[in-house]
């Protein structure tokens, strides 16, 4: 008799069917067969690290790094400028057991935390603009993930049932009496739906929600309820959230990684300060121009590449820099329901990153940046190089922009209309690597300083809340002190 499920389908098969089943998806099957298992166990062979002890495997699952790659004197230099989070796109680039490792995590983390009749939320991200709603192409992606958040509940003793939040808006799902669920939607409806009482427990639909899987929603929620939300009633699945939604947190992170444990391929500290109102952005953006300095804002808790802008002419007049800031405070506003922006802004200095360069190739003088996905396996921290992401145009100094400068997948499928394959390349591949000039030896720091990193973020995870400012309602920042000695640093340059 077969022993095939005959209930089962393979992932191929439901990305060729999406189109009648709502709407188009993706299917990134021809990077993941690209990538050269060989060279990612190589590359794990000398940069896992253990995690401390068995607590910390249910406060992290995974975070993807984007890094940039810059040349100095010939010599290769990395600029980690993003940590992410569990709200990772593009699992199916991966080799299959990256994917079941971190399936095995999320697994593990929802039957520690499942509590009789409770919910935990998946959100993705889509939707943000309200006159052109984005559909998430790799929604396809997240089922994996819920169905792995399902059977963590089922291990704790529970039915569980997986919903969509739009089906409980329209009646057409229901949450069971007796019964959990893990409930599937986009970020910004969640945001509207969820509650808050005065216990400090998060609720959907009259349901307490006892945690969530996406690091930027949990930084949202939490700023959107003026912190009055219990933390230990409500469980962001990866205890590093605050840095994976706040890179200057990130940041400030990597600066004391950097200072004990540096590396010759990466630069001692990164120059950042925040900005926690209008005024003080301006005011940030202006010095740092005046300064000789080419700033770049980042806003707090958005994807996709919304909001943040380069200035990189030094006589740029004030009203200029006033008009571009109102515009990315206007899309945070727009898409991530920011009120007043999303608060508080990075300010980090530009890094005029490398270009693929090969004149036959289609991406000739395109920028790049890396990813590296840090996750748990067990006990241990491992790396996976899983892509090299292009920007959509190549790029022109003379006319820099944000279709040259920034390298988000996302982004390049939407405003070209073309899928993200077009414009990433599989990183665990020798083709790959030999294209961007980038040598074994590198990549291997690369992937040692990635989880040694990560592993520092998940230990200071007791202190995190530190870096937050309750003075401020709802933003979020380094200490005083921290932030004092880093403006100094550059008011002095």
């Amino acid at each position: 008799m077969s022993t095939i499920d005959p209930f089962q389908l393979s992932f191929e098969t439901v990305v060729a069917a999406s189109p009648m089943l709502g709407h188009r998806l993706e299917n990134r099957a021809s990077i993941r067969k690209q990538q050269d298992l060989q060279l990612i166990q190589r590359l794990q062979e000398s940069s896992t690290v253990p995690l401390r002890n068995a607590s910390q495997q249910d406060s992290f699952v995974v975070a993807p790094l984007d890094i940039l790659v810059s040349r100095q004197d010939g010599r290769i230099q990395f600029h980690i400028i993003e940590l992410n989070g569990s709200g990772i796109g593009g699992v199916s680039n991966m080799p299959a057991q990256v994917v079941a490792a971190v399936v095995e995590s999320l697994r593990r983390v929802a039957r520690s935390c499942w509590e009789q009749e409770t919910v935990l939320l998946l959100p993705v991200s889509g939707k943000e603009c309200n006159r052109a709603p984005r559909l998430n192409k790799l929604m396809h992606e997240k089922l994996i993930f819920a169905e792995a958040l399902q059977q963590g509940m089922v291990d704790a003793g529970s039915d569980a049932d997986i919903v969509t939040l739009e089906g409980l808006q329209n009646g057409s799902q229901s949450l069971r009496d007796g019964s959990s669920a893990v409930v599937l939607g986009y970020i910004k409806d969640f945001l509207n739906a969820c509650e808050v009482d005065l216990n400090g427990c998060v609720s959907l639909f009259g349901r307490r929600v006892v945690g969530a899987v996406n690091d930027r929603f949990c930084l949202n929620l939490i700023s959107q309820f003026k912190n009055q939300i219990d933390l230990t009633k409500f469980i962001p699945f990866n205890g590093t959230y605050i840095a994976g939604g706040d890179k200057g947190v990130a940041y400030s992170l990597l600066d004391e990684y950097l200072v004990h444990q540096p590396s010759a391929l990466f630069p001692r500290r990164v120059n950042y300060s925040h900005a926690f109102n209008r005024a003080e952005l301006i005011d940030s953006v202006v010095q740092w121009l005046r300064s000789g300095l080419k700033p770049v804002i980042k806003p707090h808790g958005t994807g996709i590449g919304h909001g943040i802008d380069f200035f990189l002419e030094h006589e740029e007049s004030i009203a200029s820099v006033t008009r571009r800031i109102d515009e990315s405070i206007e899309i945070t506003e727009e898409y991530y329901s920011a009120i007043g922006g999303a608060f508080p802004y990075t300010v980090c200095e530009f890094i005029d990153s490398d270009v693929i360069k090969d004149k036959g190739h289609r991406l000739d003088g395109h920028k790049y940046e890396l990813r590296v996905v840090v996750y748990q396996d067990g006990m241990s921290l491992k790396a996976c190089p899983t892509i090299a992401k292009v920007a959509s145009e190549p790029f022109d100094a003379f006319n820099a922009g944000r279709e040259n400068l920034i390298n988000n997948i996302t982004n390049s499928s939407v405003t070209k209309k073309v899928d993200g394959t077009d414009y990433m390349l599989p990183l665990s591949c020798s083709q790959t690597l030999e294209l961007l000039g980038i040598t074994l030896e590198d990549l291997d720091e690369l992937c040692r300083v990635a989880t040694r990193y990560v592993r520092h973020v998940i230990d200071e995870i007791p202190r995190m809340k530190s870096r937050m400012k309750h003075e401020r309602g709802s933003d979020w920042s380094p200490l005083p002190s921290t932030l004092q000695r880093q403006l100094s640093s550059i008011h002095a340059l």
